[in-house]
């Protein structure tokens, strides 16, 4: 997985230096959706808990740098609300919601006609969990406490999209937008000698669908 992410981070320079130095076009905007996320789980059979995907909210804004072909590199700053469910054998359940800022650095392919296009996009992510905290139906909210418990502030991870643009006008598009994203860092903060007997390393899993609009300064000569 490390050596993925070190191919797509090459190609992404290359792509970036590529658009950079020929004739750009540009865009920005805006992004707001949803979550369903969970992650890896290291639980005895004997403890009765089951875990499930929690609803989670997203917001961001990007800048989209175009070499006025098909590729393109969009930087984004997103806010992201991950976690996981867990119900018990009493039905009782307590969600553990994590808060995270993102800066990921995604390369995109457009296609498609003049009022409608769609696009893919890969690229790594790099997000810091500003706080956590656990909702449950026993004992309410309450706070994390990150060092205590071992979590990792620093995550890394690999996001994969597909979204189709929709024209609105000369500069201005809406988009919809599924994208997946799977965590290369363990949540965990344990060294390795620490380690049960058949851990495996914590990795969020998030399922996001979004809506939001793009600004094009040269027009929806889509990028």
């Amino acid at each position: 997985m490390n050596y993925l992410l070190k191919l797509i981070l090459v190609n992404l320079v290359i792509t970036f230096f590529y658009c950079v130095n020929s004739y750009a076009q540009t865009g920005y905007g805006f992004r707001l959706g949803g979550n369903l996320s969970d992650y890896t789980v290291n639980v005895p059979d004997s403890i009765q808990i089951s875990p499930s995907k929690k609803m989670g909210f997203q917001a961001g804004v990007f800048y989209n740098i175009s070499s006025g072909g098909l590729f393109s590199i969009q930087p984004e700053v997103n806010f992201s609300q991950r976690g996981i469910r867990f119900e018990d054998a009493d039905d009782f359940s307590t969600r553990r919601n994590f808060n995270y800022l993102e800066l990921n650095l995604l390369g995109k392919t457009t296609f498609g006609g003049e009022n409608i296009k769609g696009y893919l996009n890969l690229g790594p992510g790099f997000a810091y969990l500003m706080s956590a905290k656990d909702n449950s139906d026993v004992s309410g909210r309450t706070k994390v406490d990150l060092e205590m418990e071992n979590i990792r502030r620093w995550d890394t991870a690999i996001h994969i999209g597909l979204g189709g643009a929709f024209r609105l006008g000369f500069e201005n598009a809406l988009f919809l937008e599924g994208r997946y994203t799977l965590s290369i860092s363990d949540l965990n903060d344990i060294n390795k000698n620490q380690q049960p007997e058949g851990y495996k390393p914590v990795n969020h899993r998030v399922l996001s669908f979004t809506i939001g609009y793009i600004y094009y300064i040269d027009g929806f000569e889509m990028r």
